[in-house]
C-alpha cells in the first residue's frame, strides 16, 4: 500500500478533527489562508496587496468611550495593506459559519472608525505600558518599513496617515451578498489558477470545510 503523502495527511486530520467538539479549526488552518490572502484578496478586490500582519493588535482604551484607560488589545486576526491603492484591510477568518458575534463585529467597526492613525496611536500607548518590547519592536519594525511610522530611542512618530480600514470576514458562505465577505468559494476560485500541490489539496478541504459541522451526517 501507498504511504499517505504528509500533505494529505496533513489536511485529512484537519477535515477530521474540526469534527470534535474542542477543535478549533481555525488556530490550525489559519496560516494556509495567510499564505494565499494576497491572492484571496486581490481576487475579491480587485488590489495588490503589499504587507500582512497577523494579529495585529488594537488597544481597547483606544475604541471604547467607557474605558478609555484599558491598556489591553483585541488581535485582528490578519492587517493588510495595499500601498498603490492606500487601501487597509481588517480581516477576521472564521471556518465555522456560526462563530461570527455582535461584540467582536462592534470592536472592527470602532477600530475602522478610529482610522489607521487612531489604531497606531493606541499600539502607542500598549508600547508604552507593555513588559513584551521585544516583541512589540518586531511589530514596530514592520509598521515601520510600510512608512506609517518613524521609530525614536523609546517611542515612535506616527506618520500623517488619513486612511480608513475596510472590514473582510474570511468563512464558510456569503449568505447574503454582502461585499465584505470573502467566501470559501471565493477563496477556491482565487486558488484556482494556482499550479502548486498545497493550494489543490487546500481547495479539497475548502469544499468540505463550506459544510456545517453541527449537522447530522448520515453515516
Amino acid at each position: 500500500m501507498e504511504e499517505t503523502r504528509p500533505i494529505n495527511k496533513l489536511f485529512d486530520l484537519l477535515d477530521d478533527w474540526r469534527h470534535l467538539p474542542a477543535y478549533q479549526l481555525e488556530r490550525r488552518a489559519d496560516i494556509f489562508f495567510a499564505l494565499y490572502l494576497d491572492k484571496i484578496i486581490k481576487q475579491k478586490k480587485d488590489t495588490e496587496i503589499d504587507y500582512i500582519i497577523p494579529e495585529f493588535p488594537v488597544r481597547v482604551g483606544e475604541i471604547s468611550e467607557k474605558n478609555p484607560h484599558i491598556n489591553q488589545s483585541f488581535k485582528i486576526d490578519y492587517l493588510a495593506y495595499a500601498m498603490a491603492a492606500e487601501r487597509v484591510f481588517l480581516v477576521e477568518l472564521k471556518t465555522d459559519q456560526r462563530s461570527r458575534r455582535d461584540k467582536q463585529d462592534w470592536y472592527l467597526q470602532r477600530t475602522a472608525q478610529v482610522q489607521v492613525k487612531g489604531i497606531l496611536e493606541g499600539l502607542k500607548k500598549i508600547y508604552k505600558a507593555t513588559h513584551q518590547k521585544v516583541k512589540y519592536n518586531y511589530l514596530l519594525d514592520k509598521i515601520e518599513k510600510i512608512g506609517w511610522i518613524s521609530r525614536t530611542e523609546k517611542t515612535f512618530v506616527i506618520s500623517n496617515i488619513n486612511i480608513t480600514p475596510e472590514i473582510l470576514y474570511l468563512q464558510p458562505l456569503n449568505l447574503t451578498n454582502d461585499d465584505a465577505v470573502i467566501s470559501f468559494d471565493d477563496v477556491i476560485a482565487a486558488l484556482s489558477t494556482t499550479d502548486d500541490e498545497l493550494a489543490k489539496r487546500f481547495i479539497v478541504s475548502l469544499e468540505k470545510w463550506k459544510s456545517n459541522v453541527n449537522k447530522i451526517v448520515k453515516r
